[in-house]
């Protein structure tokens, strides 16, 4: 073998020795890449710009074929929809999303990271519309949230804090809407059951933090994971970013007002999602109860994020968005309505306006808001005295 490519490269040492053989065709390559004009180098791009819009086409079309037929059996309030109540749905969703950005945005704040709000607003919304239009569900879009958090400079420590801190604060936000549903329905004796899910949820918070600003406690069994791994090479070097990562996340030290206003900010994320439903319900000409509405929200959320490999829920979260309409006396029709134009703005008007930014932030990107190069001081209420460093991954997305 290396006395053909020794005999290609018109070279007879390399022909001769199967050693100088192998360094010609290693530097022919770049060669050949350069004759070829980049070509062999764009294929992979271009297979993976096919695979992704096959994707794509894949996932709506089977979405449409299991919307139809309920479509068609709803054809009826969908025609005579009330425009001005879905303007004010589509207003509460945007309002929704933006809360969302402020959120995370509010986050990443407690590790002196700075972004703008519109990088944080275009960052919310195409990660919504990756997750709702490729198989991967809510796993993709957290996995796209990272890579732009990454891209603003965040470390590791930062990225976790963030997603771990708005599930937290999301998780109580949905907890308390439950609240809210039974003592509207009347029924208190379930707001026992919801204290108790809240508390849990911040004993376990508060525990969490308070381990992981004793980072001593948690180098020992993180050492010893590494000793189960048996391929590990650089063991070292592994344990040596464990331990960097420990005392990141040991510095990471939130203010006490960082979870109330974090706790509000969630709540009206919450809260627009939820009037969003109420107002799409109104336009097909019902009005149900706002505990019934509050339950549809929550078994939907549920359904949905017991499944996070599905785009958007499809299926889990429309059934039970649908069936729990229909139990509160909503008929079925008014209800498959409520749904088809719920979901048309969540994730359809949502993925069509992410799509159009993710692809204005991959023809220009956007950088975090530094203080020192500014000559700014950070807005009251960020809880921001700087930036990171720029991060070695830092690239278009």
């Amino acid at each position: 073998m290396a006395l053909a490519v020794g005999a290609m490269s018109g070279s007879p040492e390399a022909a001769a020795d199967p050693r100088l053989g192998r360094h010609t065709r290693a530097v022919g390559r770049p060669e050949r890449l350069r004759r070829t004009g980049g070509f062999i180098r764009s294929m992979p791009s271009r297979r993976r710009a096919a695979v992704m819009t096959g994707c794509i086409v894949g996932v709506l079309g089977f979405e449409l074929v299991l919307i139809a037929p309920y479509a068609h059996r709803a054809a009826g309030q969908l025609t005579h929809a009330r425009w001005t109540w879905l303007l004010a749905a589509m207003a509460c969703e945007t309002v929704s999303m933006v809360m969302f950005a402020r959120l995370q945005r509010h986050a990443l704040g407690t590790g002196v990271l700075r972004v703008r709000l519109g990088s944080a607003v275009a960052t919310v919304f195409a990660g919504n519309a990756v997750g709702a239009t490729l198989p991967g569900g809510s796993l993709l879009s957290i996995a796209y949230r990272t890579r732009r958090m990454r891209a603003w400079g965040a470390s590791a420590s930062q990225i976790g804090f963030v997603h771990a801190a708005t599930g937290v604060l999301s998780a109580i936000a949905l907890a308390s809407f439950a609240g809210a549903g039974h003592i509207v329905a009347g029924d208190g004796s379930q707001l026992i059951s919801v204290a108790v899910q809240v508390g849990v949820i911040c004993v376990i918070t508060c525990a969490a933090l308070a381990l992981v600003h004793h980072p001593v406690l948690l180098r020992r069994p993180a050492h010893a994971l590494l000793r189960l791994v048996p391929r590990l090479r650089r063991r070292t070097a592994a344990r040596a970013s464990v331990d960097r990562l420990l005392d990141e996340l040991a510095a990471l030290r939130p203010p006490a007002r960082f979870w109330p206003w974090g706790l509000g900010l969630a709540v009206f994320n919450c809260c627009g999602d939820f009037l969003c439903l109420l107002a799409v319900c109104h336009a097909v000409g019902v009005s149900p109860p706002l505990s019934t509405a509050l339950f549809a929200y929550l078994a939907g959320m549920t359904a949905a994020s017991a499944v996070p490999l599905l785009p958007a829920g499809i299926g889990v979260l429309d059934a039970a968005l649908v069936l729990t309409l229909h139990h509160g006396g909503v008929p079925v029709g008014a209800a498959t309505a409520a749904d088809l134009l719920y979901r048309s703005i969540t994730p359809g008007l949502v993925s069509v306006a992410g799509w159009a930014l993710l692809l204005q932030q991959r023809r220009r990107p956007d950088r975090p808001r530094h203080p020192r190069e500014t000559g700014g001081t950070p807005e009251a209420g960020d809880h921001t005295g700087g930036v990171a460093g720029p991060s070695p991954f830092t690239r278009k997305t």
